[in-house]
């Protein structure tokens, strides 16, 4: 199935490292990617796209001319790119991106052997043979999804699952040490998990991807009071605030936090609701006033 064109170009731009007049200038010049249109006629791009569009950008910054490659496939390209994990042997390479399937089982292999040096050796050589929304979104997600239903199942002790929690936690952290905000004036947004909501890595997540469209995200952390969020919006006069939901309680107890978190918050900005465990709680999220966005790319398209 072909992946979703959601992706305006400004996010491209600031995924990629490339100028939206470049981008327009590769496309037209060279039909180096073929975006969607909106109805309104904007450019829209898939990940696919922002993918090839990397390692564009990495082989011509190697010397090589767009219009030679222009029309190369992305094995290819990532060849020319040299896009390759460091701390691997050159014999141990391949010119071919690792398929995503065989990444996510790498890292199962890692956790069950406990070795969280392999494990993050994968998620290296994740970013960089992939845009880093690839990495979360195609490998850590369907990795953590699968960590928690084994652990659910027993195949797994709390140490496999503590160490792949670690270990994920700490790459997302890296992830946005490494890409600050480039304006002071960039828009706040506040992400928070509220009480009975343990698992930071779904706020940490969104925290790279916002990042990655120009916004200035703030993770406060999980199991936090509705009301000490709703009082940290206002104090960083956020423009947003997201809520992660990413494990199942009593309906009631949800629907109740966040109507005293929409009391508290009194609309002073839209807020988002996303999470493993946020479709179930549609009616009250939506009885709150709040957002449903059951995914990172409804959440790119919809609000940053």
């Amino acid at each position: 199935m072909a992946a979703r064109a959601v992706y305006p170009i400004g996010y491209v731009s600031l995924n990629t490292g490339l100028s939206a007049h470049v981008l327009r200038a590769w496309e037209k010049r060279y039909t180096a990617v073929r975006p969607s249109r909106s109805s309104s006629g904007r450019r829209l791009y898939s990940q696919e796209d922002i993918d090839r569009l990397v390692l564009l950008r990495k082989a011509v910054a190697k010397g090589h001319s767009i219009s030679q490659i222009a029309g190369l496939d992305d094995a290819e390209l990532a060849g020319l790119a040299g896009f390759f994990p460091p701390m691997t042997p050159k014999a141990q390479l391949s010119s071919t991106p690792p398929p995503i399937p065989d990444l996510v089982d790498d890292c199962l292999q890692a956790v069950y052997a406990l070795d969280n040096n392999a494990l993050k050796a994968v998620l290296v050589k994740s970013e960089h043979y992939y845009a880093r929304q690839t990495t979360i979104e195609s490998v850590i997600v369907p990795f953590m999804a699968e960590i928690g239903r084994s652990w659910r199942r027993g195949k797994l002790g709390i140490a496999h699952e503590r160490l792949a929690s670690v270990a994920v936690e700490v790459w997302l952290s890296s992830m946005l040490s490494r890409n600050p905000p480039k304006s002071s004036k960039a828009p706040r947004l506040l992400i928070a998990a509220p009480s009975g909501q343990y698992c930071p890595l779904g706020g940490l997540a969104i925290a790279v991807i916002a990042q990655d469209c120009g916004w200035h995200p703030v993770p406060i952390g999980a199991n936090l009071p509705v009301e000490e969020i709703a009082s940290a919006g206002m104090s960083i006069d956020a423009q947003i605030i997201a809520l992660s939901l990413t494990c199942r309680l009593e309906t009631h107890s949800i629907d109740s936090e966040l109507m005293r978190f929409a009391d508290r918050h009194a609309d002073r900005c839209p807020f988002v609701v996303g999470g493993a465990a946020s479709s179930a709680y549609k009616d009250g999220i939506e009885a709150a006033g709040g957002h449903l966005c059951a995914s990172s790319a409804e959440l790119v398209e919809r609000f940053l």
